[in-house]
């Protein structure tokens, strides 16, 4: 399986999944580490959009094209088992638990989660603890140039 993840490249080696360790994010606390992708290089660019100011936006961007092999167990959560408002409150405590537990529980290398950007889309978790997780490589990884299109009018 093929993931994507954006990151400066100052941690595009880095797959430890501490920056969400430290801050926490929409499917984990602070104390819980774990690495977000995305299904597919789209989906990854808008993520990185929605959660960066563009006053912000850095320059130095990457994405990372993470294989790990298709044999390897998967959960996945689909729309019917989250909330309503799941969408509209990024820490939302059902959703955090389902995140966290998935770490811990360390029954899958990854979890396949809908996006609350575009429900259709899927973003896919990686659990750093989870005992195959030496097996995720990272198989590629290049500049990222977002249209400047994009940013016009935030």
């Amino acid at each position: 399986m093929r993931v994507y993840r954006i990151a400066k490249d100052t941690y595009a080696q880095d797959l430890s999944g501490e920056g969400a360790r430290l801050y926490g994010g929409r499917w984990n606390r602070r104390g819980t580490s774990m690495l977000y992708a995305a299904a597919n290089s789209s989906l990854a660019m808008l993520e990185k959009l929605v959660h960066i100011p563009v006053y912000v936006f850095p320059k130095d961007l990457k994405i990372i094209v993470l294989e790990f092999p298709d044999t390897i167990a998967t959960g996945r959560i689909t729309l019917e088992e989250l909330p309503e408002d799941w969408i509209h409150r990024s820490e939302h405590p059902k959703v955090l638990d389902i995140g966290d537990q998935f770490v811990t529980q360390a029954n899958f290398l990854c979890l396949t989660v809908p996006s609350a950007i575009n429900t259709m889309d899927e973003n896919i978790l990686l659990n750093p603890r989870h005992p195959d997780f030496s097996e995720v490589k990272i198989v590629d990884e290049f500049p990222i140039v977002f249209d400047k299109r994009l940013l016009k009018g935030v």
